[in-house]
């Protein structure tokens, strides 16, 4: 297979990312991008990209290798039922869908139909939490004991966004669930939450919160705590220790600059970068590759339908632990 033709079915920040990647790399067509809110860009019809409201033209397209599903979240499950029939090649950002069930259908789905599913947890990607989890696996710390998160916005999105994103635990700590499955190697099997509004009322009028700590539980017995907030003013916080029977391993953030200035007054460094868009820039890389190679029939690693499905049931549980302020059972 020589060229790969993709597809992109909605067109905000994320599927944007994913179309300045694509048209970056060598020997892969972006042929067309599906949007029910697109404003149509006279660039991208020039270098022959084709773009839509209705995704009924994607699906009357000839010689789609793959697509990428980037729309709001309660849309991915019957998108991808949808673009089922038209190629086995799919790639969804999370989360995978709202509900176990039709997960669970998607499941069926995929082993019916012989799907190549990915999900878009894009920090299994980042060349730092990589070389971890490879230090991890070559027992580098012996057992591991605990792992802990931190995961800070630099603000919160807009409220319009946040009543329609699953709230706190299914748009923002999914991505942390994720990596505590991904570092282990262990599913979490409870899950124990505290949380508040202390950033903006709004969000608590949206039936959301802003912060919370979460407590769990993994199959393996290992510990693992995630700390999240909706606003750090200092920039992205994206950290990660694990500790094991030999040592700990640390990923600290990726700052703004590595210059860091020493007087008789102490260290200073800079800000943390500014949010996932250029913390990230390597892994939504790295994921779009893989999932071209995987096209190509590369065997690659990749979060599948099963790894959305455990990080949902972790987020429905994180959110039935912190309405009735009690330890879940995942």
């Amino acid at each position: 297979m020589n060229n790969i033709n993709l597809a992109i079915v909605g067109f905000g920040r994320i599927g944007k990312i994913h179309a300045s990647n694509i048209l970056a790399s060598e020997n892969i067509n972006l042929k067309i991008i599906i949007d029910p809110i697109l404003d149509i860009n006279e660039k991208f019809t020039s270098i022959g990209i084709s773009q839509s409201k209705e995704i009924d033209d994607l699906l009357n397209l000839d010689n789609i290798d793959g697509v990428i599903i980037c729309s709001p979240s309660q849309y991915h499950i019957e998108q991808i039922k949808q673009i089922s029939q038209k190629t086995k090649n799919i790639f969804c950002e999370k989360p995978l869908g709202l509900s176990v069930n039709e997960i669970m259908d998607v499941k069926s789905l995929v082993t019916v139909n012989k799907l190549n599913l990915h999900v878009g947890f894009n920090r299994r990607y980042d060349p730092d939490f990589s070389s971890l989890k490879t230090a991890i696996s070559k027992g580098e710390i012996g057992d591991i004991h605990t792992i802990k998160i931190t995961s800070r916005d630099p603000s919160p999105p807009p409220i319009s966004y946040i009543i329609n994103s699953g709230g706190i635990f299914l748009d923002m700590t999914i991505h942390d669930f994720d990596m505590v499955k991904y570092l282990s190697g262990s599913e979490i099997s409870k899950i124990y939450v505290k949380g508040g509004c202390f950033i903006d009322p709004e969000i608590e009028k949206a039936n959301d919160i802003d912060t919370a700590i979460i407590n769990m539980n993994l199959k393996s017995g290992v510990l693992a705590t995630i700390n999240n907030s909706r606003k750090a003013i200092y920039g992205y916080d994206q950290r990660v220790e694990v500790l094991g029977s030999k040592g700990t391993l640390k990923v600290g953030n990726r700052l703004l600059s590595g210059l860091q200035k020493g007087t008789k007054n102490g260290f200073t460094s800079a800000n943390p970068k500014n949010f996932f868009i250029d913390r990230y820039n390597k892994s939504y890389q790295k994921e779009i590759s893989d999932f071209i190679e995987s096209i190509k029939g590369k065997i690659v690693e990749y979060a599948n339908v099963d790894d959305g499905l455990h990080a949902l049931k972790c987020g429905l549980a994180a959110n039935k632990s912190l309405l009735n302020n009690t330890p879940v059972m995942v």
